[in-house]
């Protein structure tokens, strides 16, 4: 009995020595030159164990995992590339995950860019994959988990200047932009909408018609109210910027047989809004088809520079668009003058 009881005590003893060697023959420097390893936003201890295991700069992905649970690591990993070198134990790698390496990266998207254009900044700027972007983008699914009510992000990915880790993922980046949208689109915005009886998709449909037709802030509200005047008479829209994004190789310069290409987004043929936005629409633009001009005007036309002028009648509209191609000959024929070309 006294053997057994003596065998009991010595067992756990034993367990204890032969767990401390284990964990010091794990813990030791693996001997491998410098690596710098970039530990991506959202990466778990299991993942990030497992990725340095594979560089060779630990011997064991479940001892590093130990080390951070009774450490409470685990929320105080940093994403970013980090250096390391085949001298650190376990230990020290575990403490340099610690230490902030993040290398941030600004990203400008302009007001009315497509989804296709975003993606393909995101992907340059950030070293994303461009495929998945537009995948994600695209993925109904995806806006679900987002609280975006369409079908894909185009006219919610929100233009702004974003500060981004160079280690963020793809669905985090289009995340923080859609979050952007919505919280610019806020409480005072939201009921705007609901006086007007108009849904947050139809007011950034109509703000991204908006943002395609005019850069000129003077002139955003104006042409808010046209398109408002011309819903509330039951009128078609006839708005470029839709059959530019409709066509498969637009936007680009309209030709009269592009008019009646067949789109739901061809505003030319259907009435009422489009299905959706067309481009990314910015501040201005949406608090323009919220807050539109009070004045009766149903018809524009570019002056060629840039403006528009703004009419109320179809005969006027007539007078308008004769003006401004005569001025813009005018303006062909004194260029050729002074080029000589």
């Amino acid at each position: 009995m006294k053997r057994f009881l003596f065998i009991l005590s010595i067992v756990p003893i034993v367990c204890i020595l032969g767990a401390c060697t284990g964990i010091f023959i794990l813990n030791r420097p693996t001997g491998v030159g410098k690596k710098e390893v970039e530990i991506r936003h959202g990466s778990t201890v299991k993942q990030i164990s497992q990725q340095l295991y594979l560089k060779r700069l630990i011997h064991s992905p479940h001892l590093l995992q130990f080390l951070a649970q009774i450490n409470g690591s685990s929320r105080r990993l940093k994403a970013g590339i980090h250096p390391f070198n085949g001298q650190m134990t376990t230990w020290e790698v575990l403490l340099e995950l610690e230490r902030p390496r993040d290398i941030t990266q600004n990203v400008t998207v302009l007001e009315g860019l497509e989804k296709k254009q975003v993606a393909a900044i995101l992907s340059e700027k950030l070293n994303l994959d461009q495929k998945k972007l537009l995948l994600l983008m695209n993925s109904p699914t995806f806006c679900k988990t987002l609280s975006v009510q369409a079908q894909d992000l185009e006219g919610y990915l929100f233009p702004e200047t974003y500060n981004f880790s160079t280690t963020v993922s793809e669905q985090q980046v289009l995340r923080r932009m859609v979050e952007h949208c919505r919280a610019v689109f806020d409480e005072r915005l939201q009921r705007r909408a609901r006086e007007l009886e108009m849904s947050i998709h139809e007011v950034i449909a109509l703000a991204s018609i908006i943002e395609g037709e005019t850069s000129w802030d003077s002139e955003r509200d104006t042409i808010a109210a046209v398109y408002h005047n011309r819903l509330k008479k039951g009128m078609r829209l006839q708005a470029d910027p839709t059959v530019q994004y409709a066509l498969p190789d637009g936007p680009r310069r309209l030709f009269y047989k592009d008019y009646s290409y067949d789109s739901p987004y061809n505003t030319y043929r259907h009435a009422g809004l489009p299905p959706g936005p067309i481009n990314s629409p910015g501040r201005a633009s949406i608090e323009a088809a919220l807050f539109p001009a009070d004045v009766d005007y149903l018809y524009f036309v570019a002056t060629g520079e840039g403006g528009h002028i703004f009419t109320r009648t179809l005969q006027e509209h007539a007078a308008a668009k004769k003006r401004t191609a005569s001025a813009r000959n005018n303006t062909w024929i004194k260029r050729k003058l002074v080029t000589g070309d």
